[in-house]
């Protein structure tokens, strides 16, 4: 589990462009710490913490949670995105993207 959220948290930061350093000023959390999870040497982190850490990178906590196999932005992103429709729009989307993929 905390491989994945170093792994999404690195890799969001890189995808925004953001050193170490501004990542920490974002979100208010230490260089030290941010530098820590990214390499994976973290044990645990407080959730006020990694909440803030998710938010500076316009990222939702259930992102570092859900589907644990799944650490790449672009998945990620889509997630959130089908997760944002309506159930209807959900549905829709869901059967237009299986209709492409069977093509």
């Amino acid at each position: 589990m905390l491989k994945k959220i170093s792994q999404l948290i690195h890799n969001k930061r890189k995808q925004l462009n953001l050193t170490i350093e501004q990542l920490a000023e974002k979100s208010n959390v230490s260089i030290s710490l941010i530098s820590r999870i990214e390499r994976g040497d973290v044990a645990n982190i407080s959730i006020n913490k990694l909440a803030d850490i998710a938010k500076a990178l316009d990222l939702e906590l259930i992102n570092f949670f859900s589907y644990p196999q799944f650490s790449d932005i672009p998945t990620v992103e889509l997630l959130q995105y089908i997760g944002s429709l309506t159930e209807e729009n959900r549905k829709e989307f869901s059967k237009s993207i299986l209709k492409i993929i069977k093509l």
